[in-house]
């Protein structure tokens, strides 16, 4: 999917925060169609890395925002 203003259009907060992490943890949890992997269940990406990647979906100041 399109992360294009992802949280520009969502909104910043913790509900947003939340959501953005299950999704990148396990989309499949979202919707069992997805075919965005599953990256921290699976074990693609490790803890850090789905926060670095959550943080580049919430910050106002990324590029995904702007």
């Amino acid at each position: 999917p399109s992360l294009y203003n992802f949280a520009k259009v969502r909104g910043y907060g913790p509900e947003i925060q939340k959501y953005a992490w299950g999704k990148v943890y396990n989309a499949h949890a979202y919707s069992a169609c997805s075919f965005m992997p599953r990256f921290g269940a699976q074990g693609v990406l490790n803890e850090q890395q789905l926060k670095d990647v959550v943080a580049l979906l919430m910050d106002p100041a990324s590029p995904v925002n702007q």
